[in-house]
Protein backbone atom coordinates (compact mmCIF):
# COMPACT_ATOMS: atom_id res chain seq x y z
CA UNK A 1 0.00 0.00 0.00
CA UNK A 2 1.26 3.56 -0.69
CA UNK A 3 2.27 5.90 2.09
CA UNK A 4 -0.77 7.82 3.34
CA UNK A 5 -0.89 11.50 2.37
CA UNK A 6 -2.98 13.32 4.97
CA UNK A 7 -2.83 16.56 3.01
CA UNK A 8 -5.60 15.27 0.71
CA UNK A 9 -8.00 16.02 3.56
CA UNK A 10 -6.68 19.53 3.96
CA UNK A 11 -7.37 20.18 0.28
CA UNK A 12 -10.81 18.55 0.24
CA UNK A 13 -13.22 21.20 -1.04
CA UNK A 14 -16.28 19.02 -0.47
CA UNK A 15 -15.57 18.83 3.26
CA UNK A 16 -15.09 22.57 3.47
CA UNK A 17 -18.33 23.22 1.58
CA UNK A 18 -20.37 20.83 3.72
CA UNK A 19 -19.00 22.35 6.93
CA UNK A 20 -19.90 25.86 5.81
CA UNK A 21 -23.39 24.72 4.73
CA UNK A 22 -23.95 23.23 8.19
CA UNK A 23 -23.32 26.65 9.68
CA UNK A 24 -19.66 26.03 10.65
CA UNK A 25 -20.46 24.02 13.80
CA UNK A 26 -18.10 21.86 15.78
CA UNK A 27 -18.14 18.49 14.01
CA UNK A 28 -15.86 15.69 12.86
CA UNK A 29 -15.65 13.56 9.74
CA UNK A 30 -15.33 9.85 10.44
CA UNK A 31 -15.72 6.44 8.89
CA UNK A 32 -15.40 5.34 5.30
CA UNK A 33 -15.04 8.78 3.73
CA UNK A 34 -11.68 9.34 5.43
CA UNK A 35 -10.54 5.79 4.66
CA UNK A 36 -11.38 6.07 0.98
CA UNK A 37 -9.94 9.53 0.49
CA UNK A 38 -6.68 8.49 2.15
CA UNK A 39 -6.56 5.45 -0.14
CA UNK A 40 -7.19 7.65 -3.19
CA UNK A 41 -10.64 6.17 -3.79
CA UNK A 42 -13.67 8.12 -4.96
CA UNK A 43 -16.51 8.15 -2.44
CA UNK A 44 -19.95 9.71 -2.09
CA UNK A 45 -20.74 8.62 1.51
CA UNK A 46 -19.94 11.14 4.22
CA UNK A 47 -20.37 10.44 7.96
CA UNK A 48 -20.20 13.31 10.43
CA UNK A 49 -20.24 13.24 14.24
CA UNK A 50 -21.63 16.26 16.09
CA UNK A 51 -21.89 16.98 19.83
CA UNK A 52 -25.39 17.10 21.28
CA UNK A 53 -28.68 15.30 20.87
CA UNK A 54 -30.63 14.50 17.74
CA UNK A 55 -32.84 17.52 18.39
CA UNK A 56 -29.79 19.80 18.73
CA UNK A 57 -28.38 18.51 15.43
CA UNK A 58 -31.68 19.14 13.64
CA UNK A 59 -30.83 22.75 12.71
CA UNK A 60 -27.48 22.05 11.01
CA UNK A 61 -28.95 19.00 9.28
CA UNK A 62 -31.82 21.01 7.83
CA UNK A 63 -29.48 23.84 6.74
CA UNK A 64 -27.28 21.37 4.85
CA UNK A 65 -30.30 19.67 3.31
CA UNK A 66 -31.63 23.01 2.08
CA UNK A 67 -28.28 23.86 0.51
CA UNK A 68 -28.26 20.45 -1.25
CA UNK A 69 -31.89 20.87 -2.36
CA UNK A 70 -32.83 17.74 -0.42
CA UNK A 71 -34.57 16.70 2.82
CA UNK A 72 -33.14 15.62 6.15
CA UNK A 73 -34.66 12.48 7.67
CA UNK A 74 -34.22 11.31 11.27
CA UNK A 75 -33.76 7.53 11.38
CA UNK A 76 -33.25 4.98 14.13
CA UNK A 77 -34.00 5.00 17.84
CA UNK A 78 -32.36 6.09 21.07
CA UNK A 79 -28.62 6.65 20.86
CA UNK A 80 -28.59 5.23 17.34
CA UNK A 81 -30.66 8.03 15.82
CA UNK A 82 -29.04 9.63 12.79
CA UNK A 83 -29.92 12.42 10.38
CA UNK A 84 -29.63 11.29 6.78
CA UNK A 85 -29.53 13.45 3.66
CA UNK A 86 -29.56 11.71 0.27
CA UNK A 87 -28.86 13.31 -3.09
CA UNK A 88 -27.96 11.80 -6.45
CA UNK A 89 -24.26 12.47 -5.87
CA UNK A 90 -23.82 12.50 -2.09
CA UNK A 91 -25.17 10.71 0.99
CA UNK A 92 -24.55 12.48 4.30
CA UNK A 93 -25.24 11.05 7.76
CA UNK A 94 -25.00 13.26 10.86
CA UNK A 95 -24.56 11.25 14.04
CA UNK A 96 -25.36 13.05 17.32
CA UNK A 97 -22.68 12.18 19.86
CA UNK A 98 -25.21 12.29 22.70
CA UNK A 99 -23.78 10.97 25.97
CA UNK A 100 -20.77 9.39 24.28
CA UNK A 101 -17.35 10.96 24.34
CA UNK A 102 -14.99 10.74 21.39
CA UNK A 103 -12.88 8.02 22.98
CA UNK A 104 -15.88 5.73 23.47
CA UNK A 105 -17.18 6.53 19.99
CA UNK A 106 -13.89 5.55 18.37
CA UNK A 107 -13.44 2.41 20.48
CA UNK A 108 -16.89 1.06 19.57
CA UNK A 109 -16.23 1.08 15.78
CA UNK A 110 -15.83 -2.03 13.67
CA UNK A 111 -12.36 -1.79 12.06
CA UNK A 112 -9.38 0.39 12.73
CA UNK A 113 -9.51 1.85 9.21
CA UNK A 114 -12.99 3.19 10.02
CA UNK A 115 -11.98 4.69 13.36
CA UNK A 116 -10.22 7.82 12.12
CA UNK A 117 -11.59 11.29 12.82
CA UNK A 118 -10.98 14.63 11.14
CA UNK A 119 -12.23 17.77 12.92
CA UNK A 120 -13.65 20.27 10.44
CA UNK A 121 -12.58 22.51 8.91
CA UNK A 122 -8.82 21.72 9.03
CA UNK A 123 -8.01 18.72 11.21
CA UNK A 124 -5.67 17.46 12.56
CA UNK A 125 -6.25 13.75 11.92
CA UNK A 126 -7.26 11.90 15.09
CA UNK A 127 -5.84 8.35 14.98
CA UNK A 128 -6.09 6.55 18.32
CA UNK A 129 -6.11 2.93 17.14
CA UNK A 130 -3.30 2.77 14.58
CA UNK A 131 -5.51 3.18 11.53
CA UNK A 132 -2.96 5.02 9.38
CA UNK A 133 -0.38 2.29 9.99
CA UNK A 134 -2.97 -0.35 9.04
CA UNK A 135 -3.80 1.50 5.83
CA UNK A 136 -0.13 1.80 4.91
CA UNK A 137 0.52 -1.86 5.75
CA UNK A 138 -2.67 -3.12 4.06
CA UNK A 139 -4.20 -4.64 7.20
CA UNK A 140 -7.90 -5.11 7.92
CA UNK A 141 -8.12 -5.31 11.72
CA UNK A 142 -11.10 -5.23 14.06
CA UNK A 143 -10.94 -2.63 16.83
CA UNK A 144 -12.17 -5.15 19.42
CA UNK A 145 -13.85 -8.55 19.53
CA UNK A 146 -16.76 -7.19 21.57
CA UNK A 147 -17.62 -4.81 18.72
CA UNK A 148 -18.18 -7.81 16.46
CA UNK A 149 -20.21 -9.52 19.18
CA UNK A 150 -22.48 -6.51 19.62
CA UNK A 151 -23.19 -6.21 15.87
CA UNK A 152 -22.75 -9.54 14.01
CA UNK A 153 -23.47 -7.87 10.66
CA UNK A 154 -19.91 -6.58 10.93
CA UNK A 155 -18.72 -10.15 10.35
CA UNK A 156 -20.06 -10.00 6.79
CA UNK A 157 -18.65 -6.51 6.42
CA UNK A 158 -15.24 -8.15 6.82
CA UNK A 159 -15.75 -10.05 3.56
CA UNK A 160 -17.30 -7.00 1.91
CA UNK A 161 -14.24 -4.86 2.64
CA UNK A 162 -11.97 -7.57 1.24
CA UNK A 163 -14.06 -7.40 -1.97
CA UNK A 164 -13.99 -3.61 -2.16
CA UNK A 165 -10.45 -2.87 -0.95
CA UNK A 166 -8.05 -5.11 -2.89
CA UNK A 167 -4.92 -3.92 -1.08
CA UNK A 168 -6.03 -5.14 2.34
CA UNK A 169 -5.33 -8.48 4.00
CA UNK A 170 -7.30 -9.73 6.98
CA UNK A 171 -5.38 -9.80 10.25
CA UNK A 172 -5.08 -13.35 11.59
CA UNK A 173 -6.56 -12.56 15.02
CA UNK A 174 -9.54 -10.79 13.44
CA UNK A 175 -10.07 -13.76 11.12
CA UNK A 176 -10.19 -16.05 14.16
CA UNK A 177 -12.77 -13.83 15.83
CA UNK A 178 -14.94 -13.82 12.72
CA UNK A 179 -14.87 -17.62 12.38
CA UNK A 180 -15.72 -18.16 16.04
CA UNK A 181 -18.57 -15.64 15.98
CA UNK A 182 -20.10 -16.76 12.67
CA UNK A 183 -23.00 -18.64 14.38
CA UNK A 184 -24.31 -15.30 15.65
CA UNK A 185 -25.28 -14.38 12.09
CA UNK A 186 -28.34 -16.64 12.31
CA UNK A 187 -29.98 -13.93 14.42
CA UNK A 188 -28.71 -10.87 12.53
CA UNK A 189 -31.24 -8.63 10.74
CA UNK A 190 -31.76 -9.99 7.21
CA UNK A 191 -32.22 -6.50 5.76
CA UNK A 192 -28.81 -5.31 6.94
CA UNK A 193 -27.17 -8.57 5.85
CA UNK A 194 -28.72 -8.06 2.43
CA UNK A 195 -27.18 -4.61 2.12
CA UNK A 196 -23.72 -5.94 2.94
CA UNK A 197 -24.02 -8.94 0.64
CA UNK A 198 -25.28 -6.94 -2.34
CA UNK A 199 -22.39 -4.51 -1.97
CA UNK A 200 -20.02 -7.49 -1.76
CA UNK A 201 -21.21 -9.32 -4.87
CA UNK A 202 -21.28 -6.13 -6.98
CA UNK A 203 -17.78 -5.03 -5.92
CA UNK A 204 -14.88 -5.20 -8.36
CA UNK A 205 -13.28 -7.85 -6.15
CA UNK A 206 -16.44 -9.93 -5.69
CA UNK A 207 -14.57 -13.20 -6.23
CA UNK A 208 -12.33 -12.43 -3.27
CA UNK A 209 -15.32 -11.49 -1.14
CA UNK A 210 -17.20 -14.68 -2.01
CA UNK A 211 -14.17 -16.80 -1.17
CA UNK A 212 -13.90 -14.94 2.14
CA UNK A 213 -17.52 -15.88 2.92
CA UNK A 214 -16.50 -19.50 2.40
CA UNK A 215 -13.20 -19.41 4.26
CA UNK A 216 -14.62 -17.53 7.25
CA UNK A 217 -17.65 -19.79 7.60
CA UNK A 218 -20.14 -17.06 6.74
CA UNK A 219 -21.85 -18.45 3.63
CA UNK A 220 -24.26 -20.86 5.29
CA UNK A 221 -24.80 -18.55 8.29
CA UNK A 222 -26.10 -15.77 6.07
CA UNK A 223 -28.42 -17.98 3.99
CA UNK A 224 -32.17 -18.46 4.52
CA UNK A 225 -31.61 -22.22 4.92
CA UNK A 226 -28.17 -23.55 5.80
CA UNK A 227 -29.13 -27.12 4.90
CA UNK A 228 -29.68 -26.16 1.24
CA UNK A 229 -26.31 -24.49 0.73
CA UNK A 230 -23.77 -25.73 -1.79
CA UNK A 231 -20.40 -24.36 -0.66
CA UNK A 232 -18.51 -26.74 -2.94
CA UNK A 233 -20.23 -25.23 -5.99
CA UNK A 234 -19.14 -21.73 -4.99
CA UNK A 235 -15.63 -22.88 -4.26
CA UNK A 236 -15.40 -24.23 -7.80
CA UNK A 237 -17.17 -21.36 -9.55
CA UNK A 238 -16.38 -18.18 -7.60
CA UNK A 239 -13.98 -17.19 -10.38
CA UNK A 240 -17.00 -16.36 -12.54
CA UNK A 241 -17.57 -13.28 -10.38
CA UNK A 242 -14.41 -11.74 -11.85
CA UNK A 243 -15.94 -12.05 -15.33
CA UNK A 244 -19.18 -10.28 -14.37
CA UNK A 245 -17.55 -6.96 -15.27
CA UNK A 246 -18.18 -5.11 -18.55
CA UNK A 247 -14.49 -5.27 -19.50
CA UNK A 248 -14.25 -9.04 -18.88
CA UNK A 249 -17.65 -10.44 -19.83
CA UNK A 250 -17.98 -12.26 -23.17
CA UNK A 251 -21.41 -10.71 -23.88
CA UNK A 252 -21.60 -7.22 -22.42
CA UNK A 253 -25.04 -6.57 -23.92
CA UNK A 254 -26.58 -9.25 -21.70
CA UNK A 255 -24.72 -7.96 -18.67
CA UNK A 256 -25.87 -4.40 -19.35
CA UNK A 257 -29.54 -5.41 -19.46
CA UNK A 258 -29.32 -7.70 -16.43
CA UNK A 259 -27.80 -5.13 -14.05
CA UNK A 260 -26.99 -6.44 -10.55
CA UNK A 261 -28.99 -9.67 -10.85
CA UNK A 262 -26.15 -11.83 -12.29
CA UNK A 263 -23.81 -10.96 -9.41
CA UNK A 264 -26.52 -11.89 -6.90
CA UNK A 265 -27.28 -15.08 -8.83
CA UNK A 266 -23.91 -16.58 -7.89
CA UNK A 267 -24.70 -16.12 -4.20
CA UNK A 268 -28.22 -17.54 -4.53
CA UNK A 269 -26.95 -20.56 -6.46
CA UNK A 270 -24.47 -21.21 -3.66
CA UNK A 271 -27.38 -20.94 -1.20
CA UNK A 272 -29.18 -23.74 -3.02
CA UNK A 273 -31.28 -21.56 -5.36
CA UNK A 274 -34.00 -20.42 -2.93
CA UNK A 275 -37.25 -19.01 -4.26
CA UNK A 276 -37.49 -15.22 -4.49
CA UNK A 277 -40.00 -15.15 -1.62
CA UNK A 278 -37.53 -16.95 0.65
CA UNK A 279 -35.05 -14.07 0.34
CA UNK A 280 -37.55 -11.20 0.49
CA UNK A 281 -36.29 -10.28 3.96
CA UNK A 282 -32.88 -9.31 2.58
CA UNK A 283 -34.55 -6.22 1.08
CA UNK A 284 -32.88 -6.40 -2.31
CA UNK A 285 -34.69 -4.51 -5.09
CA UNK A 286 -37.69 -6.62 -6.06
CA UNK A 287 -36.83 -6.96 -9.76
CA UNK A 288 -33.19 -7.82 -9.03
CA UNK A 289 -34.26 -10.39 -6.44
CA UNK A 290 -36.75 -12.10 -8.76
CA UNK A 291 -34.40 -12.23 -11.75
CA UNK A 292 -31.53 -13.51 -9.62
CA UNK A 293 -33.66 -16.21 -7.97
CA UNK A 294 -35.01 -17.45 -11.31
CA UNK A 295 -31.55 -17.35 -12.89
CA UNK A 296 -30.10 -19.39 -10.02
CA UNK A 297 -32.78 -22.06 -10.44
CA UNK A 298 -32.31 -22.24 -14.24
CA UNK A 299 -28.53 -21.87 -14.37
CA UNK A 300 -27.57 -25.55 -14.55
CA UNK A 301 -30.17 -26.16 -17.25
CA UNK A 302 -28.87 -23.22 -19.29
CA UNK A 303 -25.41 -24.78 -19.32
CA UNK A 304 -26.87 -28.01 -20.73
CA UNK A 305 -29.23 -26.37 -23.27
CA UNK A 306 -26.86 -23.84 -24.85
CA UNK A 307 -25.71 -26.35 -27.49
CA UNK A 308 -29.09 -28.07 -27.89
CA UNK A 309 -31.45 -27.85 -30.89
CA UNK A 310 -33.09 -24.50 -31.63
CA UNK A 311 -36.45 -25.71 -30.34
CA UNK A 312 -34.94 -26.39 -26.91
CA UNK A 313 -33.28 -23.01 -26.80
CA UNK A 314 -36.50 -21.25 -27.79
CA UNK A 315 -38.40 -23.15 -25.11
CA UNK A 316 -35.84 -22.14 -22.50
CA UNK A 317 -36.20 -18.46 -23.41
CA UNK A 318 -39.98 -18.76 -23.07
CA UNK A 319 -39.70 -20.24 -19.58
CA UNK A 320 -36.99 -17.84 -18.43
CA UNK A 321 -38.93 -14.82 -19.61
CA UNK A 322 -37.51 -11.44 -18.68
CA UNK A 323 -34.88 -13.21 -16.54
CA UNK A 324 -33.16 -14.68 -19.61
CA UNK A 325 -30.45 -11.95 -19.84
CA UNK A 326 -29.54 -12.66 -16.20
CA UNK A 327 -29.34 -16.41 -16.82
CA UNK A 328 -27.21 -16.00 -19.92
CA UNK A 329 -24.94 -13.41 -18.30
CA UNK A 330 -24.09 -15.74 -15.41
CA UNK A 331 -23.85 -18.87 -17.55
CA UNK A 332 -21.50 -17.13 -19.99
CA UNK A 333 -19.32 -16.00 -17.09
CA UNK A 334 -19.16 -19.58 -15.81
CA UNK A 335 -18.29 -21.14 -19.18
CA UNK A 336 -17.27 -18.34 -21.55
CA UNK A 337 -16.18 -20.65 -24.37
CA UNK A 338 -19.68 -21.91 -25.22
CA UNK A 339 -22.08 -20.75 -27.98
CA UNK A 340 -23.69 -17.93 -26.04
CA UNK A 341 -23.59 -15.44 -28.93
CA UNK A 342 -25.96 -17.57 -31.00
CA UNK A 343 -28.42 -17.82 -28.12
CA UNK A 344 -28.18 -14.10 -27.42
CA UNK A 345 -28.99 -13.28 -31.05
CA UNK A 346 -32.11 -15.45 -30.77
CA UNK A 347 -33.17 -13.47 -27.70
CA UNK A 348 -32.31 -10.17 -29.33
CA UNK A 349 -34.24 -10.93 -32.53
CA UNK A 350 -37.18 -12.95 -31.22
CA UNK A 351 -37.18 -12.63 -27.45
CA UNK A 352 -40.46 -10.74 -27.17
CA UNK A 353 -42.44 -13.15 -29.35
CA UNK A 354 -40.92 -16.17 -27.61
CA UNK A 355 -41.67 -14.93 -24.10
CA UNK A 356 -45.23 -13.78 -24.90
CA UNK A 357 -46.26 -15.34 -28.21
CA UNK A 358 -49.50 -14.22 -29.83
CA UNK A 359 -52.01 -17.07 -29.23
CA UNK A 360 -52.87 -19.00 -32.38
CA UNK A 361 -56.25 -20.03 -30.94
CA UNK A 362 -58.37 -18.35 -28.25
CA UNK A 363 -58.86 -20.31 -25.06
CA UNK A 364 -62.53 -20.97 -25.63
CA UNK A 365 -61.75 -22.61 -28.99
CA UNK A 366 -59.12 -24.81 -27.35
CA UNK A 367 -61.72 -25.83 -24.77
CA UNK A 368 -64.29 -26.61 -27.45
CA UNK A 369 -61.83 -28.76 -29.40
CA UNK A 370 -60.84 -30.75 -26.30
CA UNK A 371 -64.17 -30.70 -24.50
CA UNK A 372 -62.67 -28.96 -21.46
CA UNK A 373 -64.69 -26.34 -19.52
CA UNK A 374 -63.07 -23.08 -18.37
CA UNK A 375 -60.74 -23.57 -15.42
CA UNK A 376 -57.23 -24.66 -14.45
CA UNK A 377 -57.40 -27.70 -16.73
CA UNK A 378 -58.07 -25.57 -19.75
CA UNK A 379 -55.25 -23.25 -18.72
CA UNK A 380 -52.80 -26.15 -18.71
CA UNK A 381 -53.95 -27.24 -22.15
CA UNK A 382 -53.50 -23.70 -23.48
CA UNK A 383 -50.01 -23.62 -21.95
CA UNK A 384 -49.13 -26.90 -23.68
CA UNK A 385 -50.20 -25.45 -27.02
CA UNK A 386 -48.17 -22.32 -26.34
CA UNK A 387 -45.07 -24.40 -25.62
CA UNK A 388 -45.57 -26.27 -28.88
CA UNK A 389 -45.87 -22.93 -30.69
CA UNK A 390 -42.65 -21.67 -29.11
CA UNK A 391 -40.82 -24.85 -30.08
CA UNK A 392 -41.94 -24.38 -33.70
CA UNK A 393 -44.19 -27.45 -33.77
CA UNK A 394 -47.21 -25.33 -34.80
CA UNK A 395 -47.23 -22.08 -36.76
CA UNK A 396 -50.80 -21.50 -37.95
CA UNK A 397 -54.33 -21.72 -36.56
CA UNK A 398 -55.01 -24.78 -38.68
CA UNK A 399 -51.81 -26.38 -37.47
CA UNK A 400 -52.74 -25.59 -33.86
CA UNK A 401 -56.13 -27.27 -34.30
CA UNK A 402 -54.51 -30.37 -35.80
CA UNK A 403 -51.94 -30.46 -32.98
CA UNK A 404 -54.70 -30.33 -30.36
CA UNK A 405 -56.67 -33.14 -32.02
CA UNK A 406 -53.52 -35.26 -32.32
CA UNK A 407 -52.56 -34.72 -28.69
CA UNK A 408 -56.07 -34.66 -27.23
CA UNK A 409 -55.74 -38.06 -25.47
CA UNK A 410 -52.56 -37.09 -23.62
CA UNK A 411 -53.82 -33.58 -22.84
CA UNK A 412 -57.15 -34.74 -21.46
CA UNK A 413 -55.42 -37.59 -19.60
CA UNK A 414 -53.08 -35.08 -17.98
CA UNK A 415 -56.03 -32.89 -17.05
CA UNK A 416 -58.06 -35.69 -15.53
CA UNK A 417 -55.31 -37.21 -13.35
Amino acid sequence: MPRIDISVLERDLLLKGVWESLGAPRCLVTGGYLRDRLLGRATTDLDLVMPGTADEVRGPAQRLAARLDASAHLLGRGENRVWRIDTSGLKVELWPLGTLDLERDIRRRDFSINALMWPLPAGPLDDRVGAVADLENGVLRAVARRNLVEDPVRLVRTARFLAQLPGLELEARTAGWVRSLAPRLRHAPRERLGQELLRLVTAAGAERGLRALLELGLLTRTSPSATSCDPAWLGTNAEAASRLRPTAHPHRAALGIAGDAPALTLLLRAWGSPHADAVAGYAWPRTVRHHAARAARMLDEALSVVDAAAAERRSFIHRAGASFPSVLAVAAALEPGRSWARWWRLWRDRGRELVEPEPLLPGEEVGALLGIPPGPELGRAVDALTRAQVRGEVRTQEGAARWLRRHAPSLTHTVQR
